[in-house]
């Protein structure tokens, strides 16, 4: 009997997903801005100076919009995922709102059809709180007994690595560039790293 696979948590947006580059194109539409990703934060509130109800409303229109639809997939990463999936069970776990999952589950098997065994939504941005900020994955990443996480933001990998649980930083974004790599974590910029990490493990 061939041993059980370890688990391999998979975050979204900017690890899968450009989904910062096309908000960015989607708000300076609508707020008549100039912002680019560097200027991106997944803190509406902070990013455009608006209430915790106006961001709930922003992201309204964006999902009204269907800009969600139309993010583009980050290159290598399905060649990348297919070989991993040999030697791991892979899963999705995203902090998108519970409201997107019909539209995300289609544009996850759209473009990674066969690669991942379940999808995982956090749901601390279903509704918009001060509280929500500071949210982790944590919690999550430990129910579903991930071994690893693979995420663009610092706060959720440094959480679940302050729990035993190895996390990939990936990408090279203005929120999380120059976080060095300690126990537990470590910084990877692209898919093609990321396979070599994870097949050597």
């Amino acid at each position: 009997m061939s041993p059980e696979k370890l688990t391999v948590a998979v975050d979204i947006d900017e690890v899968l997903a450009d989904h910062a580059e096309a908000f960015i194109e989607f708000s300076n539409k609508l707020y008549g801005t100039n912002n680019t990703i560097d200027d991106y934060t997944e803190y509406w509130a902070e990013l455009f100076k608006i209430s915790n109800e106006e961001v709930h409303n922003l992201g309204l229109e964006a999902y009204k919009d269907g800009a969600m639809s139309r993010f583009n997939h980050k290159k290598d990463s399905e060649q990348v995922l297919r070989k991993l999936s040999q030697k791991y069970n892979l899963v999705v776990v995203t902090a998108r709102k519970t409201m997107q999952r019909d539209d995300t589950l289609a544009w996850l098997e759209e473009r990674y059809s066969g690669i991942f065994s379940d999808v995982h939504f956090a749901g601390f941005w279903d509704e918009v709180t001060d509280d929500s900020v500071h949210a982790t994955k944590k919690e999550l990443v430990q129910t579903i007994g991930a071994d690893f996480l693979i995420d663009d933001q610092p706060k959720h990998c440094e959480a679940v690595a302050e729990a035993g649980i190895q996390a990939i930083l990936f990408g090279d974004y203005a929120w999380n560039r120059g976080y060095k790599s300690h126990k537990n974590l470590v910084k990877l910029h692209d898919w093609a790293s990321v396979g070599d990490y994870l097949w050597r493990q």
